[in-house]
């Protein structure tokens, strides 16, 4: 049972009665038709070509004042400003949904590419993740033009190919605007989606909707101990999975210390009025003197442990041996870090070669992603947004925060001012945690609707 009420927290929801509500409902569920899964040489791209003819036809007053183009598979919409000395607006987010995981399909109560509507949701895969906001963001542009709003400040929708793999198409997009020199005021993109409960943060009784400031980096570093392998009758000075495990043991217990970042402190701040429980209620009077004291704290509180630690998740072990009286060969383990703002790969790598401490432990890197920059609350569009959210979610405290996972948007960096990562679409806590990427995601019409309000609200306070 979820401990919070999200619609007790929804507000003004007859705002824009002139909004085609139904129309919009149509046009998410023909969208999670698309089976938009990326799957490199293997994806089937009449599907993504499918997804770009919905988004020709349906919005047509867009593409009347727009220009479409394709980068790749991924879409770019350019909507030009009447004042052209005013820096645009960049509302994002992927076209791409992560694949139905085999074995599941039966515990779906509807297809999961079916997009089906009936009296209370819009069910399918991408129905929080992240198609709801893709389409959401085209409504509440559509909306205005239709209305004959002509922006000031221009508008681009910018929505990638393979968030959920690579984010090479939103790097692609990202890099012809900075060929062209463009450079947006703010950013929108997905962040977290849903409320939040305070009592974690010391501030039992109040829901919190953070609006994300920055995210957590990525990096997979692999251990690879070699051995010849032979019979397990002797296992002379150890096995190569011993002493895998050993090193990967001692990798976990040197994870880097907890720390609070300065999104983290601003945070604290913005919710300390409303933190009464011991001891964060004492800590937060002077949040920067008591950062290591609150970060501590945080690291031990399941809710709070991923915003303040670098964190080390082994989860792929290859190589061991089929036979418990044959002892394995090479064998690796893949170890995940979840990098905190300030934390590098190479850092992270330079860790765990010290923690292993053995030459015989082979350390790589494989992949990594660098932590966002820390942007400002005092940057555009975080007040609009607030401001938004508060009419249409009054009773919710907002505060500057970050993504623990990873988004599109660090890839724009390079070409926009300010970064917002904040889902439009509130969903209840259980629906979020059993939908995205799970089995059931749908998103209740109320919500969708409420989504498009406060996106249109945006735009009202931001680009007319």
């Amino acid at each position: 049972m979820d401990t919070i009420d999200v619609y007790a927290h929804y507000a003004n929801e007859g705002d824009y009665p002139d909004l085609d509500y139904l129309s919009a409902e149509r046009h998410l569920s023909a969208a999670l038709r698309c089976r938009t899964v990326w799957a490199g040489e293997k994806t089937d791209l009449s599907q993504f070509a499918a997804l770009h003819g919905l988004i020709r036809d349906a919005y047509p007053n867009l593409m009347e004042h727009a220009t479409f183009e394709l980068v790749g598979q991924s879409v770019l919409l350019t909507l030009p400003g009447t004042d052209a000395s005013l820096e645009p607006a960049m509302l994002i987010a992927h076209q791409d949904v992560v694949p139905v995981v085999a074995g599941t399909e039966g515990q779906w109560e509807r297809d999961p590419f079916s997009g089906k509507i009936d009296d209370e949701w819009i069910w399918g895969r991408g129905a929080l993740d992240i198609k709801d906001m893709l389409v959401a963001e085209l409504e509440a542009v559509e909306h205005l033009l239709a209305r004959g709003e002509r922006p000031r400040r221009g508008v681009i929708l910018a929505f990638g190919e393979d968030e959920e793999v690579d984010s090479h198409g939103a790097t692609a997009l990202a890099a012809l605007l900075a060929e062209r020199g463009v450079r947006a005021a703010f950013l929108l993109d997905e962040g977290t989606t849903t409320m939040a409960d305070g009592a974690a943060w010391g501030a039992p009784g109040c829901v919190i909707s953070d609006v994300c400031l920055s995210q957590k980096g990525y990096a997979n570093v692999r251990l690879t101990a070699r051995g010849q392998g032979g019979h397990s009758s002797n296992p002379f000075g150890g096995t190569s999975l011993e002493r895998l495990c050993r090193a990967v043991a001692r990798l976990c217990d040197a994870k880097p210390a907890p720390q609070l970042t300065d999104v983290m402190r601003q945070a604290f701040k913005a919710l300390a009025p409303a933190i009464t429980a011991e001891p964060l209620s004492s800590l937060c009077a002077d949040v920067d003197a008591n950062a290591g004291a609150i970060a501590s704290l945080c690291a031990s509180r399941r809710e709070l442990f991923p915003f303040v630690c670098t964190t080390v998740a082994p989860n792929v072990l290859e190589g061991s041996s089929a036979a418990a009286n044959v002892m394995p060969a090479d064998v690796s383990c893949t170890v995940n870090f979840r990098l905190l703002p300030g934390v590098t790969a190479e850092g992270v790598v330079r860790l765990a070669r010290e923690a292993v401490g053995d030459s015989e432990v082979e350390v790589e890197l494989l992949h990594a992603t660098p932590a966002g920059r820390q942007d400002s609350p005092e940057g555009m569009g975080y007040a609009e947004l607030r401001e938004a959210i508060g009419h249409f979610h009054p009773g919710v405290v907002v505060v500057p925060s970050m993504v623990c996972g990873g988004t599109d948007s660090v890839r724009y960096e390079g070409v926009c001012g300010s970064i917002l990562r904040f889902c439009p679409a509130r969903p209840a806590p259980s629906e979020e945690a059993r939908g995205v990427h799970g089995v059931n995601e749908r998103i209740s019409r109320r919500t969708f609707r409420q989504s498009i309000r406060l996106l249109v609200r945006l735009l009202e306070k931001t680009v007319l």
